[in-house]
């Protein structure tokens, strides 16, 4: 298929400081970006805001990210691939692709996007775009977690295995459930009162309300004691989870904080048997091939909170700072 007719400008959304919300958010017109080469362009249909565009913003690893102002934020976008930069051989314009764009650079939340080849794959013609997106760092985390955690394939193997997943009803969440259902593992997960029927649809085997004493206590109701805790709650301690482990249990903090990340240090050094680690999230095409697979083929699904259009960027921003999202929060552009 021949090259689309592409305008001069587009627009997008971007931050000039540190700090500020989604009130520092601005709307503005620029000249169209132009793949160089092994990059695409691809007209946005989809992109998925996560909490650490927010984070960053907010000065998670200030004067590193972002690398310079105005920056773009967003990395997960799934759209129509529109132009070709020298030397890219998988796709060609019309192509409907899934793609993570690095966060050093950004640029998910406008118009038009620079993919590089090598971090798009084809999108499953069964899955929308707005699913697409919300599958890109989600996917990611929930995939390489599991195998942090020790999952070795989707097809059982895991029967013996007791995981617990705090705080299941982000994107991370209920896509990991889905992944160790598959493999067969026996899950417990924490939520909030109205997600529990949804999370046991998904396949949970018993599910808490994190207000509950139970809950709190992340005590398995049949008395199960845990091979594997996947920490996706904020800022709640690995000991927390202590009472309910077993003797040689592994804790995966999925948001690292410092105060996470020196006692994953300390629990080193230490005689525990219990091992205390934090999830760093890589990308690669491989993993975002087995994702759109696996959506493809209707074994994995994503749940979507909510969809704004590009002027309402701010308020997707404010959902996702407000921590109260079930599933991924997307912009779409097209709306």
């Amino acid at each position: 298929m021949a090259e689309r007719s592409i305008p001069d400008t587009m627009r997008r959304v971007q931050y000039s400081k540190y700090h500020g919300g989604s009130e520092a958010l601005e709307y503005v017109d620029v000249p169209m970006p132009k793949p160089k080469k092994g990059e695409i362009l691809v007209k946005v249909e989809a992109a998925s805001v996560n909490p650490v565009d927010w984070r960053i913003q907010d000065g998670l690893a200030k004067h590193i990210l972002p690398r310079k102002f105005p920056y773009v934020p967003g990395t997960d976008v799934a759209g129509e691939v529109v132009s070709l930069g020298p030397g890219v051989k998988r796709f060609s314009p019309g192509d409907k692709v899934i793609t993570y764009i690095h966060i050093l650079k950004g640029g998910s939340l406008a118009e038009y996007a620079i993919g590089l080849e090598n971090r798009t794959v084809l999108r499953p013609a069964n899955v929308s775009a707005v699913d697409g997106a919300a599958a890109v760092v989600a996917g990611y985390t929930a995939l390489q977690s599991a195998r942090q955690g020790g999952l070795k394939h989707f097809s059982g193997g895991s029967e013996h295995l007791n995981v617990l997943i705090a705080g299941a009803s982000g994107g991370v969440g209920i896509i990991a459930i889905q992944l160790w259902k598959l493999a067969g593992a026996h899950l417990t997960v924490t939520c909030g009162a109205r997600n529990m029927e949804l999370l046991k649809s998904l396949g949970a085997d018993e599910v808490l309300d994190y207000k509950t004493p139970e809950g709190a206590a992340y005590a398995s109701p049949s008395g199960r004691k845990y091979h594997l805790v996947l920490n996706c709650t904020h800022f709640v301690s690995a000991a927390k989870f202590v009472p309910q482990l077993q003797r040689k249990a592994k804790i995966i903090d999925m948001t690292p904080t410092f105060t996470s990340i020196g006692a994953s240090l300390v629990n080193k050094l230490s005689l525990s048997k219990v091992s205390f680690q934090n999830f760093y999230m890589g990308d690669n095409l491989e993993d975002l091939e087995t994702m759109a697979t696996l959506m493809g083929e209707g074994k994995v699904k994503v749940v979507i909170d909510s969809t704004y259009p590009l002027e309402k960027s701010g308020d997707a921003w404010n959902r996702s700072i407000g921590r109260h999202s079930t599933g991924k929060i997307i912009v779409c552009p097209t709306l």
